[in-house]
């Protein structure tokens, strides 16, 4: 019997060798803007994301943002809507901080951006540590529900949280340059308010290890400008941790790499991650996917290779052919590897494309491929 979308994508992951390279696409971005604004082909009209990447007859990559929800305890909790924002108030016997979220549907309504992060002054240490130490988590159902949605047409990409505590602070809490000038100004309380977030996520991690999913996600949207000073400090050690934790229970840890990553292709191997996801090339980085299985050597599998740009009408069809035939070649003999996004078909992208790649991998793909 010829293995479903999800098998092909779960046992690739795993590192067994297929006949085949396998193909997961994500197009929330495109789905999400173009029927946002009502722009979609027609023969897509009413469709949804999975059916028409299996119309496309790739495997569907659905993202989900995590397999836990957060409640606070000991605190309230004050929302004002002011769409497309929502407020959030947190206030505790210790003192109050505020966040403004903005959400929008154009680029995908799976995560929000925080326009008003919670740090904001020194005061505000305590009052964030106290919320970290009084939030619990329980196994979040919407979860099960997406996963129930997509079946075996592909994977639900999800986990505890998106990205490890350090830079959950740096995103979430404080902003990448606020985080900076802390750890330069007030190391002790930065590293604190880390051990706190550690703390949490330990225990958000035993909730969510008991969730249905093969493959969770422990970090994501690196750029060497900005991690490599702090990567091997508080990244590595925490990878290694939760790497274990959970090769321990049979789940594998997965990192969305999207960005620029050339000061950092030489720490990846300390990390203990076996998936390193939405791998984006050049041009739109400047590592082509030669130097990645270099620098990881037999170890870990790469999912992705297709820049997003490469799915826009800037490059012909004949441009796109050919950086597909490359890459298929480029990943000889194609064991460990995964064709994908870097990292989302774009707005304009052609969805067309994504069918085409699958005809080259008919013509091109089968394994081993020979360099």
């Amino acid at each position: 019997m010829e293995m479903t979308q999800r098998e092909k994508l779960l046992a690739a992951a795993r590192g067994e060798h297929l006949s085949k390279l396998p193909f997961g696409a994500r197009i929330d971005l495109w789905y999400n803007y173009n029927s946002g604004h009502k722009l979609l082909p027609e023969k897509y009209n009413g469709w949804d994301q999975t059916a028409i990447i299996r119309d496309q007859g790739a495997a569907a990559q659905q993202r989900y943002l995590s397999v836990v929800k957060e409640q606070y305890n000991d605190m309230d909790v004050i929302e004002k809507e002011e769409p497309p924002y929502i407020k959030t108030e947190f206030r505790t016997p210790i003192g109050s901080v505020s966040k403004t979220m903005l959400y929008t549907s154009l680029e995908g309504p799976w995560i929000g951006y925080e326009v008003e992060k919670l740090f904001k002054s020194e005061k505000d240490y305590a009052v964030i540590e106290y919320m970290l130490q009084h939030t619990t988590s329980v196994l979040d159902p919407g979860f099960n529900d997406v996963q129930k949605k997509i079946g075996d047409d592909g994977i639900v990409v999800s986990g505890v949280c998106f990205w490890s505590p350090t830079q959950r602070i740096m995103r979430e809490i404080m902003g990448f340059e606020t985080f900076f000038y802390e750890l330069a100004d007030n190391p002790t309380k930065v590293e604190s308010l880390i051990k706190n977030m550690e703390s949490l996520a330990r225990k958000e991690y035993d909730i969510g290890i008991k969730a249905d999913l093969e493959i969770f996600n422990i970090g994501s949207n690196w750029s060497d400008d900005v991690h490599t000073p702090v990567f091997k400090k508080y990244f590595i050690p925490w990878f290694q941790e939760i790497t274990g934790f959970l090769h321990s229970h049979g789940k594998l840890a997965m990192a969305h790499i999207d960005g620029e990553n050339k000061r950092l292709l030489k720490f990846f191997n300390e990390t203990g991650i076996d998936v390193w996801e939405a791998w984006t090339p050049s041009p739109m980085t400047s590592i082509s996917t030669a130097e990645l299985r270099k620098a990881l050597g037999n170890k870990g599998v790469i999912w992705g290779g297709v820049p997003s740009t490469l799915f826009e009408p800037t490059y012909s069809d004949k441009e796109f052919d050919q950086y597909v035939i490359n890459l298929i070649n480029e990943t000889a003999p194609g064991y460990n590897f995964i064709v994908g996004m870097g990292d989302n078909l774009p707005f304009d992208g052609i969805i067309e494309r994504v069918g085409r790649i699958i005809e080259l991998i008919d013509k091109y793909g089968s394994l081993p491929i020979l360099s």
